[in-house]
């Protein structure tokens, strides 16, 4: 016998099946990611229609079958509509989406990964912070969450910070004076971080969630973090995300 759940989340997508139903996907607090089905949520008069749109965040009443959940009723606390209704912000908060879907399972917990991905969209609507800064943070700190941090604090040779750093993709940051000394780590991948570069970095690895969207960078710092951003997640995380390709 099925059972009745209640879940907190976000819907990530939806997808029209039938005639008048809808697949949703949604990221839950609770269970990880999963799948649902909306029974007649495309009709217009239906009490499912509003509550299955992508970015929608709320406490969904679902219906726990032998091979797949159903939707029953939802209460929305958030609905992200100005995000929907603009091209670009649209494009990135799927890319968002579409990297919570790579990292999420069901039935494995992802209180985290559901928070950020909902203040990263808090942010998007506020409209203070560049698109591109917004994805350098997200990616950073997702990166994080999901155990595939490099070290930022301090140099992986002698273990101090130094003020001029030189990054290497190889699991953080290793200072000129190291790198001098293994000049094969000079050809593997050198990228030197400016000062200011490395403490937005450092920031967004260690700031509240609450607090994490609350700072701004010169466009030439904003650059130099998404030319690093680009280099590590390159090296760390081979996968093509399709939304990607609408960010170029």
């Amino acid at each position: 016998m099925g059972r009745t759940v209640s879940v907190t989340g976000m819907i990530l997508t939806a997808s029209p099946i039938k005639e008048y139903d809808r697949r949703i996907e949604i990221l839950t607090r609770e269970r990880g990611r999963i799948s649902a089905f909306a029974q007649g949520a495309r009709r217009a008069n239906s009490t499912l229609s509003a509550c299955t749109i992508p970015f929608t965040f709320g406490e969904f009443t679902l219906y726990e079958g032998r091979n797949s959940y159903n939707v029953q009723s939802a209460v929305i606390q958030k609905f992200f509509g100005d995000i929907a209704q603009d091209y670009d912000m649209t494009c990135y908060a799927s890319y968002f989406a579409e990297m919570a879907q790579h990292f999420t399972r069901e039935n494995m917990e992802a209180s985290q990964e559901l928070l950020l991905l909902y203040v990263t969209l808090l942010a998007m609507q506020s409209r203070r912070i560049p698109l591109p800064l917004i994805r350098v943070i997200y990616e950073m700190r997702l990166m994080m969450i999901e155990g595939q941090s490099l070290e930022l604090f301090e140099c992986l040779g002698c273990h101090k910070m130094n003020t001029r750093t030189v990054y290497f993709a190889a699991g953080g940051l290793v200072c000129e004076d190291c790198a001098g000394k293994e000049k094969e780590l000079e050809k593997s991948y050198p990228f030197v971080l400016s000062k200011d570069a490395l403490h937005s970095l450092q920031y967004i690895l260690t700031a509240p969630l609450e607090k994490l969207y609350s700072f701004l960078v010169t466009e030439e710092v904003q650059k130099e973090l998404e030319h690093f951003m680009k280099a590590y997640l390159g090296r760390y995380l081979p996968h093509q995300f399709k939304a990607a390709a609408f960010l170029e």
